[in-house]
């Protein structure tokens, strides 16, 4: 019998896809490929016509190849986006509140500034911590396999938020 994963392998070379998610679809294709030609041996066929049609059944390799990787990013990209950014910036984000309500508790008094009619109140402190959240938000990103830009962005979160905050208030006056 042939060495199916092998044949597979070598027609779906260039499958752009992690590790074990590649080698999971290969043995996947070779174990319905190997299943075709043994229902064609059932019937009768020569091995050899069993593996020409078992392997015309797949189709254009390369037509298979797209399609896996369509399907694949189809499920993968929220899932990818949530783990890798959203969740490490609400992390930061929830544990840096947590932080300013603790130190809030604690009798913390802010530092007041003033422009114009609007007022700003500064929690020194906790503006000083934000470094090290967004350290541990852009930790935990590059843990779920994020990219250097999700990276950065999941550390900026909380920064980002801040900065449209503070733009507000100051457009406004």
């Amino acid at each position: 019998m042939r060495d199916w994963e092998a044949l597979v392998e070598q027609r779906l070379g260039r499958l752009a896809l992690e590790p074990e998610e590649r080698a999971e679809v290969i043995a996947e294709v070779a174990a319905h490929l190997e299943d075709i030609c043994e229902e064609m041996l059932r019937q009768g066929v020569t091995e050899e016509q069993a593996v020409r049609r078992a392997l015309s059944k797949a189709g254009d390799w390369q037509d298979l190849q797209r399609k896996i990787l369509a399907a694949k990013r189809r499920e993968q990209p929220m899932k990818k986006r949530v783990w890798q950014l959203w969740i490490p910036g609400l992390l930061t984000l929830i544990l840096s509140s947590f932080f300013l309500m603790t130190l809030q508790q604690y009798g913390l008094q802010p530092r007041i500034v003033r422009s114009g009619s609007n007022t700003v109140l500064l929690y020194l402190p906790w503006l000083l911590s934000l470094p090290f959240f967004g350290a541990l938000g852009a930790y935990v990103s590059s843990r779920a396999g994020g990219s250097r830009g999700f990276v950065i962005l999941a550390s900026a979160f909380l920064r980002l938020r801040l900065l449209v905050r503070f733009s507000s208030c100051f457009r406004s006056a």
